[in-house]
């Protein structure tokens, strides 16, 4: 998996070693009723377009294609995904910051549709590992598996 992170105006890229028990599933989960692929992992620094966070924090872009593998209308929503850093959380998206393709609140595929997007997340400035996680939830309000992707994020 390759990271780019923003430093002094300069973008420099970084290779992970990943964790991964299926490298079939590096970078992709699937469930039951879609695929998710992250395509990429930003590392923004303190500044995202004209929103500034304190010092400590930094925002993290997770760049993703979500396919719909069923015969139905799937709805999705933004806080469906989440992560966890160094231990720490489990954390939703952030709201809009006006980035472009940002996943709305809500969202619904048609059979076989993609949508390609990206999450906004906020993290400590030293994160060392993150945790992309999606857990099924159904309508009887039962919880389902979960599906993670770690990576280590280190220069």
């Amino acid at each position: 998996m390759e990271i780019i992170t923003h430093e002094n105006d300069c973008e420099k890229r970084l290779l992970t070693n990943d964790y991964c028990p299926n490298p079939a599933m590096k970078n992709c989960f699937q469930t039951q009723f879609f695929t998710c692929t992250l395509r990429k992992i930003e590392l923004c620094g303190q500044t995202l377009n004209q929103f500034h966070v304190d010092e400590g924090a930094q925002f993290l872009l997770m760049h993703l294609t979500v396919h719909n593998m069923t015969n139905e209308i799937l709805s999705m929503f933004k806080e469906d995904f989440y992560i966890k850093f160094d231990g720490e959380g489990p954390f939703e998206p952030e709201e809009e910051f006006g980035v472009t393709h940002q996943f709305p609140d809500t969202y619904a595929l048609k059979p076989n549709e993609e949508m390609k997007g990206v999450l906004v997340f906020l993290i400590a400035q030293d994160t060392k590992k993150i945790v992309f996680s999606y857990t099924e939830y159904f309508d009887d309000e039962s919880e389902g598996k979960t599906y993670r992707l770690k990576y280590d994020l280190k220069s």
